[in-house]
């Protein structure tokens, strides 16, 4: 099954769902994401934990955003709350050895032996975080009563996709009416106060720009660099048994409606996959203002003409840059779309294979 069960939500069964993950699993090592993305391996293993070989038949089906083509915020939270529910039981149970030799006497026995083992690879796993954020001080200038830090958010975003954001600021404490990070009385440990956190995670949706922007507005910050690695969305088509499961809701974007009009093809085809993954950066060194996303211009190429006074003035008072650029894996059958696509919007964009 692959239908829609709530809003933005499809669930995905056995075994489809396993192939699935697999998939998306491969796209992620294809990819070769840096350090501005998410960190693959946690969500590799939040992927791979997910599958049915490692839960055991515990569970029926995964849930899947069905705009972003990503395991949605319930299963990444499934597999995080098992490994807190396993760290805490694990010691109480009984050992494995006694659990498999009893299996054959009671339903109950099999089921806390697979639940066992499932307990014992999360706990042994690294998982990819939900929402988590960190504060590092880079520079504390005590005579100038000022401080820099850099501020780094993973989240799974409200659209399904699942991002790393990294902000570096300057923050003057004379001005700290709107303070959005303490200093620990040495003048070494930083923290985001809830005013920070509230406006990252409010903005995190929104581009690099606009975050830079929004927090340059704040009395007292100078904001030197804004930026964002998107992983997603992902679009799937898994054709079984004359069904072709796929996203329920691809995005209204040029990708997404190459996508939908290519979907007759995919059901003779083996199961087939594009990943998106794009960066976004605003910052004071950035040379030149670019994009070579395909599916996201420049705020500027798209104002109307009465817009563009303010927005000049805007760029006039923050001098930064802002730098675009998407690469995707797709595999064999989708390839030549992706190839239309980015030949449309005239970027020159990484498209890796997808075995």
């Amino acid at each position: 099954m692959s239908e829609l069960v709530a809003l933005h939500t499809q669930a995905l069964g056995e075994p489809l769902a396993s192939i699935y993950l697999d998939r998306v699993v491969a796209a992620l090592g294809a990819a070769r994401i840096n350090k501005a993305f998410p960190e693959r391996r946690p969500l590799e293993a939040t992927l791979q934990a997910l599958r049915a070989v490692a839960h055991l038949g515990l569970y029926d089906s995964i849930y899947v955003d069905a705009r972003a083509g990503l395991p949605n915020l319930a299963s990444f939270t499934r597999v995080l709350s098992d490994r807190e529910v396993g760290g805490q039981s694990l010691a109480s149970m009984t050992t494995q050895a006694e659990l498999d030799a009893r299996r054959d006497e009671a339903e109950v026995f099999e089921r806390q032996s697979r639940k066992r083992r499932y307990f014992e690879h999360l706990v042994a796993a690294e998982l990819a975080p939900v929402d988590r954020h960190r504060v590092l001080l880079r520079r504390h200038e005590p005579a100038e009563s000022r401080a820099s830090f850099r501020v780094e958010l993973t989240k799974l975003l409200a659209g399904g996709c699942y991002a790393r954001v990294v902000i570096e600021l300057w923050q003057k404490a004379s001005m700290w009416s709107h303070k959005l990070v303490q200093l620990d009385a040495a003048g070494e440990v930083a923290e985001g106060t809830e005013a920070l956190r509230g406006m990252i995670y409010r903005f995190a949706d929104f581009d690099a720009e606009t975050l830079f922007v929004r927090l340059h507005e704040l009395e007292g910050v100078t904001v030197e660099r804004v930026q964002r690695g998107i992983i997603g969305p992902v679009l799937w088509t898994i054709a079984d048994g004359g069904v072709l499961h796929r996203n329920a809701e691809p995005t209204d974007d040029a990708i997404g409606r190459a996508w939908r009009a290519w979907l007759p093809e995919a059901a003779l085809a083996p199961p087939q996959l594009v990943a998106a993954f794009a960066s976004d950066t605003a910052a004071i060194d950035v040379r030149e203002e670019a994009s070579n996303d395909p599916l996201s211009p420049l705020l500027s190429s798209q104002l109307r003409d009465n817009e563009r006074a303010r927005y000049g003035i805007l760029r006039d008072r923050h001098p930064f840059k802002v730098y675009k650029d998407r690469k995707f894996v797709a595999s064999e059958r989708a390839r030549p779309l992706v190839d239309a696509v980015c030949k449309a919007a005239q970027t020159k964009n990484l498209i890796y294979p997808l075995a």
